[in-house]
C-alpha cells in the first residue's frame, strides 16, 4: 500500500537527495520546513548547500507544475505536495507556535485527509518521534 511520508526539516537539511529515497510513496512538505530551510540557505557549510540544494530542487519541481495540487517526482516515484495544516488538529497541549508542533500537526492534518494510507513523519529529531508516538503517529 501506497504511503504518504511527511519529512522534518532535518532530513533535508542532512540529505538534500532525500525527495527521491522513498520510491513510489508521497512527501508531503510541511510549509514550515521551508521557512525553516531558508533560515539555513546562508551558511556556509553541509548544511547551507543542502539547504540551498533542496531550494533548487523544489523550484525545479515547481517549474513541472502546482506544488499545492503535487509534482510527481519521476518514473517510479511518488507525488511531492507542499501542505500547510489546519490549527483545530493541534493537541491543545502542545504550543503552537513551536515548529515541531506545526510539523507534527501537518502531518496530523494530511492523515485526516487521506484516510487509511499510512502518514509517517521521518525526523532526526528524538523528541519529535517520541511525540510522534505519543500521538499515534508513525514515526521513523
Amino acid at each position: 500500500m501506497k504511503k504518504t511520508y511527511v519529512l522534518d526539516t532535518n532530513v533535508y537539511l542532512t540529505d538534500s537527495e532525500a525527495l527521491y529515497s522513498f520510491a513510489n510513496n508521497d512527501i508531503v512538505v510541511p510549509l514550515k520546513v521551508l521557512e525553516e530551510i531558508e533560515k539555513h540557505k546562508k551558511r556556509q557549510d553541509g548544511v547551507g548547500a543542502n539547504a540551498r540544494f533542496t531550494i533548487r530542487t523544489l523550484d525545479l519541481l515547481r517549474e513541472k507544475g502546482n506544488l499545492h495540487k503535487g509534482v510527481r517526482l519521476g518514473k517510479g516515484k511518488g507525488i511531492l505536495s507542499v501542505k500547510s495544516y489546519n490549527p483545530d488538529h493541534l493537541p491543545k497541549e502542545l504550543d503552537p507556535q513551536d515548529a515541531d508542533n506545526q510539523i507534527i500537526c501537518t502531518a496530523i492534518t494530511e492523515k485526516a485527509n487521506v484516510g487509511r494510507r499510512k502518514v509517517i513523519i521521518v525526523s532526526r529529531d528524538i523528541n519529535m518521534r517520541v511525540k510522534c508516538d505519543a500521538l499515534n503517529i508513525l514515526g521513523e
